[in-house]
């Protein structure tokens, strides 16, 4: 799949603090990766989708604007990113998401795809260099020797920051669970592995913005995060009724 174009789905709403620098990081290898973006919004009342369309002047087709009435959860708001996506790799990541050495990553990321029993991959998550204290390197270090860990033992405790799937295996499973409120990433990477090969790449990796965190503390949301693992494992059903966004 050297060759394979990339779709990149992002869930928007009101995201438009993070939004522009996180589609601007893209400018110049659009046409060298063959990637296009899909920013699937869920009826935002800031200027995200503004930004979308100033982008889209500049990048034409390489960028599209998805909205649909109606309350949506991020199951629901990526699962639409996908269905107007072109490419064989889907790429689900959130607006705050930034990827250094792009070119490194993206080359590493066709590379693993050419072994067609990869059905999906992620990487190590870190925050922004620049907002990351001493507490935020050590939990990061911590969860990502958790995630990785986890796909030893096929719990695959993955992040909705970066998940790439192989586009027909997406497909196969419907998607994203748009039940679920919460834990829709982990329970993608979950039906994946029974059709196939999940990955992780410990030398890639992307950053993320530490909001959650800092709004919540690091305790509390450890303790979020345990809560929905219990009722996913238990209930089979998110645990909270809605996930109030962080901006």
């Amino acid at each position: 799949m050297s060759n394979s174009r990339i779709s990149i789905v992002i869930p928007t709403k009101n995201e438009a603090s993070y939004l522009d620098r996180t589609l601007a990081q893209f400018e110049g290898v659009l046409e060298q990766f063959d990637l296009e973006i899909i920013v699937s919004d869920a009826n935002s009342t800031d200027h995200t989708a503004d930004i979308v369309r100033q982008y889209r002047e500049k990048w034409g087709d390489r960028i599209q604007l998805v909205q649909k009435p109606g309350k949506q959860n991020i199951a629901i708001g990526r699962n639409l990113g996908a269905e107007q996506a072109t490419g064989d790799i889907l790429f689900h990541m959130d607006a705050d998401v930034r990827i250094p050495n792009m070119a490194r990553f993206f080359e590493k990321i066709r590379k693993k795809f050419e072994n067609p029993r990869i059905v999906a991959l992620t990487v190590p998550l870190w925050i922004y260099p620049e907002e990351s204290g001493f507490a935020d390197k050590l939990y990061h270090v911590l969860m990502n020797f958790i995630i990785r860990l986890s796909f030893t033992f096929n719990v695959f405790l993955a992040k909705g920051e970066c998940q790439l799937v192989r586009r027909s295996s997406f497909n196969r499973i419907d998607g994203y669970n748009e039940k679920l409120i919460a834990g829709e990433d982990c329970n993608l990477f979950y039906r994946l592995h029974k059709i196939g090969k999940i990955a992780y790449l410990p030398r890639l990796c992307v950053y993320h913005s530490p909001r959650r965190f800092r709004a919540y503390g690091y305790i509390r949301i450890t303790l979020i995060y345990f809560r929905e693992g219990l009722s996913m494992l238990f209930r089979r059903k998110s645990y909270v009724s809605e996930w109030k966004p962080i901006r």
